[in-house]
């Protein structure tokens, strides 16, 4: 019954020991234990093994085509920082509007070399001044600075990009930590795959996504498991988002000293074993 009682799951094992431990003497134990094992070991396995791959629910040996709908950019945010490059025909120019912007590889001081996004959304560029560049898309604001230059010069090119695009990706994943998001696209699966895919212990049906939206904290649970979850419109990823994978209700007993169901069904046919035996003993001395 304490077997029972932790293999709530294993319904046909439950009612099966309920009956015929009652109905039966001490004798007839010895013939259960195999079939005891064989449920043991095979019925307690998960509900549904899919759980172990991504959008499952996708027909088998398809071809499937959904419109895509919600495929989002990052956005500039307050406290940002911009790598703004501008190359012209003139050599004077390009000086000048390229003050202060990194022009080799990133650095540990490319936070510092970079414009910060100001409190009120601008940044402070060379010749130009303010800029006002919050909540546009990258290319909306190359878009506006090449306008702007495009004053002082002739057929400037401008690219624009994020120096602190970075998401935290935590929990049962391969290798937690921060990932490097400098893609205009990066969805879930991009970040998930950098930071070694979810582990065997870890839910995918339960993935936890945290994202700064101005004053605002959103927080939602996505489910890896539903091709649903990519019409979400937190599939595509924004700068300084937080992915948590939450473990398994397994790994969860593991980690509180729980001894999980296999465990459980070990132990106790041991236990049965040792009084049979005991009780086969006694009754050869007997005779």
């Amino acid at each position: 019954m304490l077997t029972a009682f932790y293999l709530k799951d294993c319904k046909f094992i439950k009612s099966y020991f309920n009956i015929n431990f009652a109905q039966n003497p001490v004798m007839k134990l010895k013939s259960y234990i195999p079939v005891f094992l064989a449920f043991s070991l095979f019925s307690c396995s998960p509900k549904n093994k899919k759980a172990l791959t991504y959008f499952n629910n996708l027909p088998d040996s398809t071809y499937t085509v959904k419109q895509v709908e919600n495929k989002t950019e990052q956005r500039i945010k307050v406290d940002d920082v911009l790598s703004v490059k501008v190359s012209t025909l003139n050599a004077e120019s390009n000086t000048l509007f390229n003050a202060g912007v990194l022009t080799g590889a990133q650095s540990e001081n490319a936070l510092n070399e970079g414009y910060k996004v100001d409190k009120n959304g601008d940044i402070n560029f060379p010749v130009l001044g303010k800029i006002s560049l919050a909540n546009k898309t990258l290319e909306e604001a190359q878009d506006l600075i090449t306008q702007k230059i495009s004053t002082q010069v002739k057929n400037p090119i401008v690219n624009v990009r994020l120096l602190n695009a970075q998401v935290s990706v935590l929990g049962e994943v391969g290798a937690p930590g921060i990932i490097n998001i400098s893609a205009r696209k990066t969805t879930i699966l991009e970040a998930l795959g950098k930071a070694g895919d979810i582990t065997a212990t870890g839910r995918k049906d339960n993935v936890l996504l945290i994202r700064e939206n101005g004053d605002k904290r959103e927080m939602i649970r996505l489910n890896m498991n539903d091709v649903v979850t990519m019409s979400s419109p937190f599939y595509y990823l924004q700068q300084n988002d937080v992915i948590i994978v939450e473990a398994t209700r397994r790994k969860q007993r593991q980690t509180k000293g729980i001894p999980d169901a296999i465990t459980i069904s070990s132990l106790t046919l041991s236990s049965v074993a040792t009084i049979l035996g005991l009780f086969s003993t006694i009754r050869y001395l007997k005779n």
